[in-house]
């Protein structure tokens, strides 16, 4: 039987003395990620939620793990703070919402390893909020792309409880120390903001029609990573040579497993000789499968881990059953996650590897015009 939901407690609204420093308030409050925030004032989070076309007090996600309600208003105050502009919040909800959906992401709030989020953003919403899918599609540069991702770590501090800093903890801040990552990643400011290149390559499906949903519809799809590599396939000439060269790498990755995704980011230079060379998205997810399926025998024989458990210990005894069990990049074809994004010049592919938890894609809820 599961655990009634705990009580929805709304932000509480502080009355601030005109000569405080908002900005070093926030940080004294400890509601920041290290940088600067925008001070959450009533007007602009009246902004943020209107935006949404929802309720303040409407729950996004039930976090089971520290029995906590994330509302719409929590999110639209994390918003603020992180840079958004009121109509980039339905991007930040629908997020959330992803996070709430699977409880294997917990680990992102929890682990000691250095896990991420990351989404890939599709539709129509990267155009309306003129979102990045072009060069430098990782770093910073665009405001939606990274105040989006700023916005779900805030979330995931001061929503969900996870305070940084763990063998940090100090008197002066009586929050508990609750993200215990031994080391962290950068990517944990601002996340693995993926906008996919709809436009250039329409052959290759965008990775929401591939997933079921309809091309005019505007869809997160989230996951939780360790981080990513970066492949060089300048020399590959055709599409079965960048195969061999991306599954070579990925076999010798550490990163086989029985089950799981991976998330493989094609730049165009890269995209186009697959378009050239007539595959579809379904061929690159079946031939990278099929060229990274090894027996669980050879992964043992090779000194491998078989990252379905991540702590697993490397090699061991082979024993009959390994010989047919099988291990590739990810659990099936279907699970070879693949996206175009990236500046037009340097066949960098890059690949992100799952920690913990699944993929989970949600529709982005724009409110109608008039609402």
């Amino acid at each position: 039987m599961s655990a009634a939901p705990a009580a929805v407690h709304r932000p509480a609204l502080l009355d601030v003395d005109d000569g405080v420093d908002l900005i070093e308030y926030c940080y004294e409050q400890g509601w920041t990620d290290g940088l600067p925030v925008v001070p959450p004032t009533p007007g602009k989070v009246a902004a943020s939620i209107a935006a949404t076309g929802r309720s303040p007090d409407e729950v996004v996600c039930h976090y089971v793990e520290r029995q906590r309600d994330v509302t719409v208003e929590h999110v639209a105050v994390n918003a603020v703070m992180a840079g958004c502009r009121p109509e980039f919040t339905p991007v930040v909800v629908a997020i959330v919402e992803a996070i709430g959906a699977d409880d294997g992401l917990h680990a992102l709030n929890a682990t000691t390893g250095g896990s991420a989020l990351g989404f890939v953003v599709n539709g129509p919403v990267r155009t309306a909020l003129g979102m990045n899918w072009r060069g430098n599609v990782f770093g910073p540069g665009n405001r939606a792309n990274s105040t989006i991702g700023r916005a779900v770590r805030l979330v995931q501090i001061n929503a969900l409880g996870s305070v940084p800093g763990a063998g940090n903890e100090s008197a002066s801040d009586a929050r508990p120390v609750l993200d215990r990552a031994t080391m962290g990643q950068p990517a944990k400011y601002a996340a693995y903001h993926i906008v996919e290149n709809e436009e250039d390559f329409p052959s290759l499906a965008p990775l929401h029609v591939e997933r079921g949903f309809a091309p005019d519809q505007s869809v997160v799809t989230v996951f939780g990573t360790g981080g990513h590599v970066q492949w060089s396939v300048h020399h590959e000439a055709t599409a079965e040579e960048v195969i061999g060269t991306l599954a070579h790498y990925m076999v010798h990755s550490g990163q086989l497993r029985r089950a799981g995704f991976c998330v493989v980011v094609l730049p165009p230079e890269t995209a186009e000789v697959f378009v050239r060379d007539g595959w579809a998205k379904a061929d690159i997810r079946q031939a990278l499968f099929d060229a990274t399926t090894r027996s669980v025998a050879w992964a043992k024989r090779n000194g491998w881990t078989l990252t379905g458990g991540l702590m697993d210990r490397r090699g061991g005894a082979v024993v009959p059953a390994d010989e047919d069990a099988r291990v590739a990049i990810a659990g099936s074809p279907e699970d070879v996650l693949v996206a175009v994004a990236g500046g037009p010049a340097g066949a960098f592919v890059h690949a992100l590897f799952p920690y913990a938890g699944g993929v989970v894609s949600r529709e982005v809820q724009m409110p109608k015009e008039g609402a």
